[in-house]
């Protein structure tokens, strides 16, 4: 009965399952890119601008890190730092948590980051 009721649950997955996912390549985004059709893109992480919004002062300052999804801005977060020496903070990497995007969908990097570090897969049957 066990092992019955094992073979319905994997026959049902396999018939409503979306489909595998196969490694394709490793991109970073900069300008505005879209999804092709049959694939997804899992946005991993980011790279911040090594000129970001940093403003030389002796007061605390914040820089924000935002990304365009079909046009939309979409803020991955802030960045409070204090600098005491009048020197403009240098690029760092920021990752973020990991989202996935669908075909179709248009992504571009925006205020105060170089590059989106994305996966792409193929969706296969």
């Amino acid at each position: 009965m066990k092992l019955l009721s094992v073979l319905f649950i994997l026959g049902c997955a396999t018939f409503w399952g979306q489909g595998n996912l196969q490694f394709n390549q490793v991109k970073l985004i900069t300008s505005v890119e879209t999804v092709p059709a049959g694939k997804t893109w899992k946005i991993s992480g980011f790279l911040a601008s090594p000129n970001g919004n940093y403003q030389s002062i002796t007061q605390p300052s914040t820089a924000e890190y935002l990304i365009s999804i079909n046009g939309s801005p979409v803020n991955l977060g802030r960045r409070a730092h204090f600098n005491n020496n009048y020197q403009v903070h240098q690029a760092e990497v920021r990752s973020t948590e990991e989202f996935w995007i669908p075909a179709g969908t248009t992504l571009a990097a925006s205020q105060n980051i170089a590059f989106i570090s994305i996966i792409e897969f193929n969706i296969i049957p």
